[in-house]
């Protein structure tokens, strides 16, 4: 079954424009002033947390690296489509790719997906744009982040996003059909990831929490102003 969904979000993918999806979401913002603390606690195994009457505990799974080749970073639906990159750069390199894994009961999800930059506390966090979006513009319960149709996020270069749409025109299905064989290699229940490598950097995959939405993402820096980490919160946690 997981499989034949996953087909029918590549079948989508296909016949689809690579265009950015809505860029404001009308809905609670996936997380409270509290956040910056929380980004960090979160990525620390054994955290706790108590939103109303349900509690949450967090574990860390660390995915592996990410190569980031020209600083521009995108976030995006890499499946069925993808916007520009954020606007401002990040460093360029190697850089580890985390998810804090929130359990609530028996069930648990990647709640949030981690580039890490750099060690430090955060201090400071603001909102990822793309070119055109003004966070000035929002209203009360308005943010901006990019939608998912197939289930799955990721974090990639700018060109790495620019390889990897190259790479499935010229393969067409059976590209696809190695992306799920990779993809299955680290699956479990809810989720699964992948660090897909091109030419300019890594594609990296990965569940993006209960699944279809818009999901905003956060540059997080320390008190001196440092980047420590670019963040994407799926939602699982209602923070507020």
């Amino acid at each position: 079954m997981r499989n034949l969904l996953l087909a029918a979000s590549f079948a989508l993918a296909a016949c689809s424009p690579r265009v950015a999806p809505s860029p404001r979401v009308a809905e609670p913002p996936p997380v409270a002033p509290r956040a910056g603390p929380v980004f960090d606690d979160a990525f620390a195994d054994g955290f706790e947390a108590t939103v109303g009457d349900t509690r949450y505990r967090f574990r860390t799974q660390t995915a592996g690296d990410i190569v980031l080749t020209s600083g521009k970073l995108v976030a995006c639906d890499v499946i069925v489509s993808c916007g520009g990159p954020f606007t401002g750069s990040v460093p360029v390199g190697m850089f580890p790719l985390r998810f804090a894994i929130a359990t609530r009961g028996d069930d648990e999800r990647i709640a949030l997906a981690r580039i890490d930059f750099a060690p430090g506390r955060i201090a400071r966090w603001e909102l990822a744009v793309i070119e055109g979006q003004d966070v000035a513009t929002l209203q009360k319960g308005e943010f901006f982040g990019y939608g998912v149709d197939s289930g799955t996020g990721a974090f990639m270069d700018a060109e790495a996003l620019r390889a990897f749409d190259a790479e499935r025109d010229r393969a067409g299905q059976a590209f696809d059909d190695r992306l799920f064989a990779e993809m299955d290699k680290t699956y479990r229940h809810t989720r699964s990831w992948l660090l897909h490598p091109t030419p300019k950097g890594t594609v990296a995959l990965f569940s993006s929490g209960y699944g279809d939405g818009s999901y905003a993402t956060y540059k997080a820096y320390d008190k001196d102003g440092t980047l420590v980490a670019v963040i994407t919160d799926f939602g699982i946690v209602p923070w507020e």
